[in-house]
């Protein structure tokens, strides 16, 4: 008996919430709006065969013309007590499925479109049409807003499966200890760097190509919020923070290996890293600080590889990101910095002093590492980041004026989702960098055999936004909307 309870335990936890999980939402009254749920199937049909699912917003089943992260996740109870936020919740959702099926449309091939039985345009117009319709029938009160609000949540990047086979109960703890080593080392770095360190090879500094200008803080801090409470910059606000936050990099330069470019899909498909055009990709994303949404400015450098350092790396392999983010207080100013690797690796935090961290609320697992204060930047200073050659591991961090610098471009990080193949015809199907999993092909690491009971998928890979685990030890994502008010407070 005892054993037969056990298995069915063990069964219900690999199978994680499915079993508790809302059911199928009810079909629309709508006639028009159920021929637009079927159109949608069959588009969706066509994106799986063909493999360019596009990652980034997690899907609402019955609800095809929505897609959800975890910000908007966070805000579903907000959506749920009030009729202006649930319009406004969902306008969101709605906005980032548009996003994801245009993007899934451009990027099928000729052959999806043939069984569609419509050329792209016409598929682009029919989806647009769809997507309207739809969210005419859901935005009313009614059964089917009742499923929306229920099954709105966003999965957990972590695999409870293989957490379960590799006995995560036991294999934590020496990976815990592995963290803490690197911590203290990090540490060093970041100590021996202040003290004034040379550096192990020349340095190359890359400076936005624009300079800094007046702080737009104080306007952001005006800025309408909707019902939610989300702040509503204008477009052309939000392209002057961008501007005005964006880093200097300053890099250990050992090789073509340490040189941030641009991405480019060529003529097979495949995707290369154009040094000669120096980079920084951009997006805007949103947090909740101490219960409030707030700005985040997050900037991504690609370099062509991380290589290896002897026969034996588990870490080296081609492709290595690293994602810095400004999260904007009340004020408009920053009041925390953080960064990790585009594998999700090495989260750091550099908290302003109107913060400081809670205690972690269990020993042993990854909270909060935070080796050096946020820098304060002047007027016409920007924060410059020091990195190491080959780990690109960030060793360093100040502000100063920008001075001399290789310039870079400052891009917009969702063309990385989708971009038409090098010398392609004007209908060609786009290309992306990151594969249907949200991860990017061709950069996955040997460490991925060793670290696999951590429970992260492919550990080392390289990642698309949204599917950032930032821990092996504990559960954390990048973009967890509670990531700081649960790891900090402000200081009275």
């Amino acid at each position: 008996m005892l054993r037969r309870l056990a298995a069915a335990a063990l069964a219900l936890l690999l199978s994680g919430c499915a079993v508790l999980g809302p059911g199928p939402a009810p079909a629309p009254a709508d006639p028009a709006a159920q021929a637009c749920l079927d159109w949608f199937a069959r588009v969706d049909e066509q994106v799986a065969v063909h493999g360019v699912h596009d990652a980034q917003s997690a899907r609402l089943p019955g609800f095809p013309q929505l897609r959800i992260e975890r910000f908007e996740a966070a805000l579903r109870d907000r959506a749920a007590a009030d009729e202006a936020a649930f319009q406004a919740w969902l306008a969101r959702l709605a906005a980032l499925g548009a996003q994801g099926q245009a993007l899934e449309l451009r990027r099928l091939p000729p052959a999806g479109l043939a069984r569609l039985g419509l050329d792209r345009d016409a598929a682009l117009a029919r989806g647009y049409a769809c997507r309207h319709r739809l969210q005419q029938a859901d935005a009313r009160p009614g059964p089917r807003r009742a499923a929306l609000l229920a099954q709105a949540r966003v999965p957990d990047a972590y695999s409870t499966t293989a957490r379960v086979a590799g006995l995560y109960a036991l294999t934590r703890w020496p990976f815990s200890a592995g963290v803490q080593r690197w911590q203290q080392l990090t540490q060093a770095h970041f100590e021996a760097t202040a003290a004034g360190q040379p550096a192990a090879w020349p340095l190359r500094r890359y400076r936005p190509e624009v300079s800094p200008g007046p702080d737009p803080a104080a306007e952001l801090a005006q800025a309408p919020r909707d019902a939610l409470g989300v702040p509503q910059p204008g477009a052309a606000l939000l392209q002057r923070l961008l501007q005005h936050h964006a880093p200097v990099l300053e890099v250990e330069d050992a090789g073509a290996f340490d040189r941030p470019g641009r991405a480019l899909p060529g003529r097979g498909g495949a995707w290369a890293l154009d040094t000669a055009q120096p980079t920084v990709y951009a997006r805007v994303a949103h947090t909740m600080l101490q219960g409030r949404p707030a700005l985040q400015l997050v900037y991504l450098a690609w370099f062509p590889e991380r290589p290896a350092r002897g026969a034996f790396d588990l870490l080296a392999g081609r492709w290595d990101g690293l994602v810095w983010r400004v999260t904007l207080g009340p004020d408009g100013r920053p009041v925390l910095y953080d960064t990790i690797h585009a594998c999700g690796c090495y989260h750091l935090f550099f908290p302003s002093p109107a913060l400081r961290p809670r205690p972690a609320p269990a020993a042993g697992i990854e909270w909060v590492f935070a080796p050096a204060a946020a820098p304060l930047p002047r007027e016409g200073e920007r924060v410059v980041l020091r990195l190491a050659s080959g780990s690109h591991y960030l060793v360093g961090l100040r502000a100063e004026a920008v001075g001399e610098g290789t310039a870079y471009a400052l891009r917009d990080e969702d063309e990385l989702r989708g971009m038409p193949p090098a010398a392609a015809a004007s209908d060609a199907a786009w290309l992306s960098l990151y594969g249907p999993e949200g991860l990017l092909p061709g950069s996955e690491r040997a460490e991925r055999w060793f670290f696999w009971p951590m429970g992260v998928p492919s550990a080392g890979a390289q990642r698309q936004w949204g599917h950032h685990a930032t821990a092996f030890v504990g559960r954390r994502h990048f973009d967890d909307a509670d990531l700081i008010d649960r790891r900090f407070e402000l200081r009275p």
